[in-house]
């Protein structure tokens, strides 16, 4: 029996009181389809203290065993008798198949889930955890649900279960089913593609086959008016099978697309046999709230955004020199990662090894206080120069958009400043590495505190000089197109500066690569927008020489290689005169044929539908899609820019809640997508910050293997081999620990995770803004070669 369970009856005993029926909770009942109920079950569930009140308040996962705790609903569900066909029976008053007198089901299957964790105090290797669970039982039917038709089903008492009887009336346009896969925030209404799955995995019961529902009809339900329409037939799509390291969706996948349906509104898709999806909307700035919560996701990632005023707060501490914490130091440093000592520090990150940074400081232990701002990852504190590349989307996604991604209203500190507020964000990222400057160099990030409120800046790098020649270019250009003349000219300078600082270096580093991104690229790069800034052609000549795209059909990107794909972005877009045209040429070409080739294919090859690129594949949540993004900016070909369009919408719409879980793959807390099923709690910030659940906006990695160590928070496997059955037979994109304390699992980088995102949610938003979404209509009026 329970512990709490336990204390509850001795206390009520002793107050001579009958206690009320502590039992497993039953939170619903759906139909799976017309031959299959699931019955859901908790055990319990796990609370956060969450009011902003107390010592604890604001400090992060470092109190959260003071903070959460574990609520037990009394005694477990009995699994045994679960299994047991007759202690479930189901009744119904006007299907003779059943009658009033009830039948056992065929079969009863069962899946459980670890859904929440609590941490208790330091064990001798390890927190002490709380784990609650809860149960999917899934009722094979003797006979199929029929339209219209009530049915009740019954449950003994011995099953531990707070009621005794469940019911529903099937209808497929009012019984939601988890076997229906939806984009859950909704579409495009001018878009072509408009795409849902149907596949369920049953537990012990292995992956449902609808084979027989082939045909099937596929309806459209208008939640406000109630009319239906049909909008196509049940097909098969793919088999199940790893993608690229995992297999996301577990078994056979069939589609329920409902391409060509286009009227604004809110509904639900139906499905024959079936059930109904949960609603959504369809409407063509359908992507102005995921872009709005991304946007948040990055600006509650910024440390040192002092706004208590906000909801919710910022992170904290500032980690700002004399200011917070009181006594924090910010030393600057001899140390790089290309120090000959550099590989001395122990195994593991060593931005996250402060300590091995103090034997370096400079000479007379001179500090940084304008080391302040940037973005972190997860709860790290460290800012190395790999953030870099979270400025180069977020500017690129503004220049792809012509400057449409104006809003100024997205709730970030700055809104309401006239200026973008994609820019600010791209700025506070940019501001923080020219804070970083020492002496006339570029420094290479900043470490972890080390216990002591101390952090540590790396030395200056000529590769860290690039970067900052690009930020702040890439930055300025922005500007330029905002018609922010002043604050054009800022960056324009910072940028000039630290191109010729580089430039000028006996050793500029050109060859030396950081996140697969050569210095020399980093050179052409930032020339590129400086070229388009300047109209300076001794820029454009650097584009040409140093360009790695030698014909029609050269790789912009190449995994560990080198990365020009923000630099050919704006040799392609550039509004100043090509002096060499044949280069131009051969980059449109090069990232249409590389666009196909490494991500829109991909859609057809994949049981999940998805584009992302196979290079950051290891993380699964992962949406890079950049150069299909950058392919339908540039290309003039109609047919072409559907697909890229299509390869998109899929991608997105798999992050949006078309996968296993039915989820949005990021947190959403006090936006406007907090009434949809998403991430609940991931390894982030927002905790006991006097807002309920986490920050908005970030997605966590939802890795499965273990990063090495005894500890539960960096070992998934301990809690995911406490689901049933096995976690191997489980789809890989449904296995989600709903827990803040397992950073092998659900921690994130924004670089990771969502930088790619952001800039694809931006983008299609754009097109909604901008009208310039091509669709199926468009190309046959246009034919394939004319330009749309």
């Amino acid at each position: 029996m329970n512990v709490r369970y336990t204390i509850i009856l001795i206390f009520a005993i002793i107050a001579g009181i009958t206690p009320p029926l502590m039992a497993t909770k039953f939170v619903a009942m759906k139909v799976v389809d017309k031959d299959y109920l699931m019955l859901h079950f908790k055990d319990g569930e796990v609370k956060f203290v969450d009011d902003g009140k107390g010592a604890n308040a604001f400090h992060g996962h470092e109190t959260d065993a003071s903070n959460s705790y574990a609520v037990y609903y009394g005694q477990g569900l009995d699994l045994t008798n679960a299994a047991d066909v007759t202690n479930w029976r189901i009744k119904s008053t006007d299907d003779s198949a059943y009658g009033e007198s009830g039948v056992s089901p065929v079969a009863s299957f069962r899946k459980s889930r670890v859904n929440g964790m609590s941490m208790g105090p330091w064990g001798s290797n390890d927190w002490i955890f709380e784990y609650t669970h809860e149960h999917f039982i899934y009722l094979r039917l003797p006979h199929s649900l029929q339209t219209g038709k009530t049915y009740v089903v019954e449950l003994n008492s011995n099953l531990n279960a707070d009621t005794t009887s469940c019911s529903l009336i099937y209808n497929i346009f009012t019984c939601p089913s988890e076997a229906i896969h939806t984009n859950l925030v909704g579409y495009l209404s001018s878009s072509r593609i408009k795409a849902a799955d149907l596949y369920h995995f049953l537990g012990e019961g292995g992956y449902r086959d609808y084979s027989e529902f082939i045909g099937n009809n596929i309806y459209i339900y208008n939640v406000t008016t109630g009319d239906t329409a049909r909008v196509g037939s049940v097909a098969f799509w793919m088999a199940g099978k790893s993608e690229t390291h995992h297999n996301l969706t577990g078994g056979d996948v069939w589609t329920i697309d409902f391409t060509g349906f286009d009227q604004p509104g809110t509904y639900r898709l139906a499905v024959e046999g079936v059930g109904c999806s949960r609603d959504f909307e369809i409407r063509d700035d359908i992507y102005h709230d995921p872009f709005k919560v991304a946007m948040l996701g990055w600006f509650y990632m910024r440390i040192g955004q002092d706004n208590l005023d906000m909801t919710p707060v910022p992170r904290r501490p500032l980690w700002i020199q004399d200011q917070d914490p009181a006594n924090c130091k910010i030393y600057v440093t001899d140390m790089h990662p290309y120090h000959p000592q550099w590989n001395t520090f122990a195994p593991g990150d060593k931005w996250d090894k402060p300590q091995n940074w103090i034997p370096y400081k400079k000479a007379g232990n001179p500090t940084n206080p304008k080391a302040i701002g940037g973005h972190s990852d997860a709860l790290d504190w460290d800012r190395h120069l790999g953030h870099v590349l979270n400025i180069y989307d977020l500017c690129l996604a503004y220049i792809l958009s012509d400057g449409t991604l104006s809003d100024n209203d997205l709730r970030i500190a700055e809104s309401g400043n006239g200026i973008p507020d994609i820019l600010d964000e791209a700025r506070n990222e940019v501001d923080f590495w020219l804070n970083l400057r020492y002496g006339k160099g570029y420094s290479h990030g900043l470490t972890n505190p080390d216990g002591n409120n101390k952090l540590y800046q790396a030395d200056n790098t000529p590769i860290a000089a690039w970067a900052n020649a690009l930020n702040s270019a890439m930055l300025a250009y922005c500007f330029q197109i905002a018609g922010l003349t002043e604050l054009r000219s800022e960056y324009l300078d910072s940028a000039v500066v630290a191109y010729n600082y580089a430039n000028s270096l006996p050793d500029p580093m050109l060859d030396t690569k950081l996140e697969n991104i050569r210095g020399i690229d980093f050179k052409m790069m930032a020339a590129a927008y400086l070229y388009n800034l300047t109209g300076d052609t001794a820029y454009e000549d650097v584009v040409q020489q140093e360009s790695v795209v030698s014909g029609p059909a050269s790789n912009i990107y190449q995994q560990g290689s080198y990365n020009q794909l923000w630099g050919t972005a704006a040799y392609l877009l550039t509004r100043r005169p090509v002096h060499d045209p044949t280069l131009w040429t051969d980059m449109k070409s090069s990232i249409i044929a590389e666009a196909y080739t490494k991500e829109t294919n991909q859609v057809q090859k994949r049981p999940s539908r998805r584009g992302y690129s196979n290079e950051q594949a290891w993380w699964q949540t992962n949406q890079d899609m950049h150069r299909t993004v950058l392919a339908d900016k540039i290309s003039d070909n109609s047919t072409d820019k559907l697909a890229f369009l299509d390869a998109m919408l899929l991608e997105a719409d798999w992050g949006l809640g078309r996968k296993p879980l039915n989820m949005i793959q990021m947190t959403t807390a006090t936006t406007a997508l907090a009434d949809k099923r998403s991430v609940e709690n991931c390894y982030t910030s927002g905790r006991d910050d006097g807002t309920p659940g986490l920050h908005p906006g970030h997605t966590p990695y939802l890795n499965t293997d273990g990063w090495g160590g005894e500890m539960v928070g960096s070992n998934p496997m301990k809690v995911l081999n406490k689901f049933y059955p096995n976690i191997n037979q489980w789809p890989h994109a449904s296995k989600y620990i709903n827990t803040r304390f397992i950073w092998a699992h659900s921690e994130f980088t924004p670089r990771q995770t969502m930088r790619g995102k952001t800039l694809l949610y931006a983008y299609l938003y754009s097109l909604s803004k901008s009208g310039s979404i091509i669709t199926q209509e468009l190309v046959a009026d246009a034919g394939p070669d004319q330009c749309i």
